[in-house]
């Protein structure tokens, strides 16, 4: 998962996706869960063994009004390149695919519905009667602003049918025995039926995109390509996301969420929220938007961001955490590249967020008297000019479960031993006797830590997972990299055995 500062849309692979900002009014909205179910679901499970290779219909967002702010789709029906993909990738996991049951796009919406039939919504339906003939397979999460100033964002998901009829009872049948009540609307658009929290909403919604949708807003078109090619998955945030999200809080914290007095933390005073407030709305006003794809690509999934603000004072190109170097087994590594000075940035950025009023100094004193540390220099020293995680592909997660001391993981902490040293001793003293479990071992310019004592002394020497094929593949630009996330699919699908054979399912 390269990221390098300079270069805000460079890939990243098997990152986190975030959520696009989207509300929901009601817990008694059953279709909206469903559908948000099957857009985690389906990811996480894959499968498209069995797929035909052309995909047809219109996109999602051609469903969504033009000023949503913030927007979640999932497409099972992708481009033909990325379906070969897919199978390549995803018969790496034949465990997982046997233990499910899932060979298909079919499979996959049958196994979200016949799962929360087993939570009891539902349950005298039939997915083949009642839900097969009409869905289709693209589906979208997303937030529109209301007409009323302060108003929570109208909730839309955005599903693809194939009948619109039959949607149309179907997704009603849905509703009413899933005690949707009054909290539920639907309305077609093209091939898509706009589900929401009201029969108002809904057809309002669908007059919306009529006069605009989406896809042509200059905005989401911008963003769509900067993130480059699309995937299965296509998240996006608009200009005015930042503030949407800033309402919201403002309303729960004006309404006591929680809080007495309507503070959203016991830690601050009010004066110090209000200051904190202040400095959030500059931020959101500030705020351009950001899109992600989420994609089958070059043997790995892949996950790509893109963003005006990016941590480019934080983090520096370059793989300062020395990814490149751990040992060539590694199947699991996470590094970072920090600049000179990092820490302190980092709390000037949280002191103008919360207020010139001291608010931070007083916390990292307090910090300072409990722990002994001197904040931030000592977290700087600590994390050295970068750091790097990592776990052998040799894992034992049975073993490794009893005696966390046998997992084969740790970080390698690039810098000067003898600074980063200090700091471990000043940790080991506050931890007291449990600190004799901590393994530390320096090489050249590196001090290594973790509970395996083999596995330390390995981390703290040169290793060669640069030059692993496998690696170069899936992280091409790691040298230039400001942070890497690399993950071995081969060595997951050892450790998902492992876990089901523990847990007595074998299959």
């Amino acid at each position: 998962m390269p990221t390098d500062p300079s270069r805000p849309g460079e890939p990243e692979y098997l990152g986190d996706a975030p959520s696009a900002p989207t509300q929901r009014r009601s817990r008694k909205w059953p279709v909206l869960g469903i559908a948000a179910a099957g857009v985690a679901g389906v990811v996480g499970l894959g499968g498209w063994a069995a797929v035909s290779l052309m995909a047809g219909g219109t996109q999602a967002a051609d469903a969504v009004p033009a000023d949503a702010i913030g927007f979640v789709s999932l497409d099972l029906d992708p481009s033909a390149a990325q379906k070969i993909e897919a199978v390549q990738i995803l018969r790496k996991f034949p465990a997982l695919e046997k233990e499910l049951d899932v060979s298909s796009r079919d499979d996959l919406r049958r196994w979200v519905f016949e799962q929360m039939q087993e939570d009891g919504v539902c349950a005298d339906l039939d997915y083949t009667t009642d839900v097969e003939p009409w869905i289709g397979d693209r589906v979208a999460v997303a937030g529109v602003p209301a007409d009323e100033a302060g108003a929570e964002p109208i909730p839309l998901v955005a599903l693809q049918v194939t009948d619109t009829e039959a949607a149309t009872a179907g997704i009603e049948r849905l509703a009413t025995c899933g005690d949707a009540g009054e909290d539920f609307g639907v309305a077609i658009s093209g091939d898509y039926a706009l589900i929401s929290d009201s029969a108002a909403h809904a057809d309002a919604l669908a007059a919306s995109v009529a006069e605009g949708s989406l896809a042509d807003d200059a905005d989401y078109r911008r963003w769509m390509e900067r993130v480059g090619d699309p995937g299965i998955v296509t998240m996006y945030a608009a200009p005015g996301a930042a503030d949407a999200m800033l309402d919201m809080q403002h309303m729960m914290s004006d309404d006591g969420a929680g809080m007495p007095g309507g503070q959203l933390s016991p830690m601050f005073p009010q004066p110090d929220m209000d200051a904190m407030r202040k400095q959030l709305e500059k931020a959101a006003a500030d705020f351009e938007g950001m899109a992600g794809v989420i994609r089958f690509e070059d043997g790995a999934v892949e996950a790509e961001f893109v963003g005006e603000s990016t941590p480019d004072d934080l983090m520096t190109s370059g793989d300062r955490a020395g990814v490149t170097a751990l040992p060539e087994t590694t199947a699991l590594a996470l590094g970072v590249s920090l600049q000179e000075g990092w820490a302190q940035k980092l709390v000037d950025r949280l002191g103008q967020v919360m207020g010139a009023d001291g608010s931070v100094d007083r916390m990292l004193s307090d910090a300072e008297a409990m722990t002994g540390l001197e904040l931030p220099e000592d977290i700087e020293r600590l994390l050295g000019e970068g750091f790097a995680l990592s776990v052998d592909r040799d894992l034992d997660v049975a073993a490794a479960s009893q005696d966390p001391a046998a997992a084969p993981a740790g970080i390698r902490v690039s810098g000067d031993p003898a600074e980063i040293n200090a700091v471990v001793d000043k940790i080991r003293t506050l931890a007291g006797p449990r600190a004799d479990a901590l393994v530390v071992e320096e090489g050249d310019g590196v001090v290594a830590l973790g509970l395996a004592a083999d596995y330390v002394r390995e981390l703290a020497d040169e290793g060669g997972l640069g030059d692993q094929a496998t690696f170069q593949d899936v992280v091409p630009d790691a040298d230039d990299a400001g942070a890497v996330f690399f993950l071995d699919l081969d060595a997951v699908e050892q450790w998902v055995s492992q876990g089901m054979e523990q847990s007595g399912d074998t299959g």
